[in-house]
């Protein structure tokens, strides 16, 4: 056996070690890489829940400032309340729930969209009110869209909760 020989001998073997080496480096890459995307989603998850509890969180600021014309009220007890904070309280989480609509579904209208159309016009209708039986009328159909809205996103929020389980 020459050099020759030998040499290509030693040259396969660390050949083949080499692609063995390569092999390994692959797979852990690939489990790397997988990880990365299960964090990336689990992120991106946690985010979405977070976002979720904030819109909840606006929404029940929402519903407390319109609750005072709600069912239960009557024109009498409107004396000295604030229309116009209470509308942007109620302004503030339209925009809210407009920003994250995405997270009502890719259809549209989903949900929150339906939502932002039922409301604003009711919204309007309460701001321009001039009369205590007006803002009672339009306060009182915004509260019943709140509390549905409410109750559409602790659907939500709940069924995130219980991926986490």
């Amino acid at each position: 056996m020459g050099i020759l020989s030998v040499l290509t001998i030693v040259g396969t073997v660390a050949s083949l070690g080499g692609a063995w080496i390569s092999i390994q480096q692959a797979r852990k890459s690939k489990t790397a890489a997988e990880e990365v995307k299960k964090v990336r989603a689990q992120l991106v998850d946690h985010r979405k829940t977070s976002d979720l509890a904030q819109m909840q969180i606006q929404c029940r600021k929402a519903q407390k400032s319109m609750e005072k014309y709600g069912p239960g009220s009557v024109p009498s007890s409107l004396k000295g309340v604030d229309p116009a904070h209470d509308a942007r309280e109620v302004q503030d989480f339209i925009l809210y729930i407009s920003e994250h609509r995405a997270y009502f579904g890719s259809k549209s209208p989903n949900e929150a969209d339906e939502f932002c159309q039922v409301v604003t016009p009711l919204l309007d209708s309460f701001a321009q009110a001039s009369t205590p039986d007006e803002l009672r009328n339009n306060g009182k159909q915004i509260v019943i869209h709140l509390a549905n809205m409410a109750a559409i996103i602790k659907r939500h929020l709940d069924a995130k909760k219980e991926t986490y389980r």
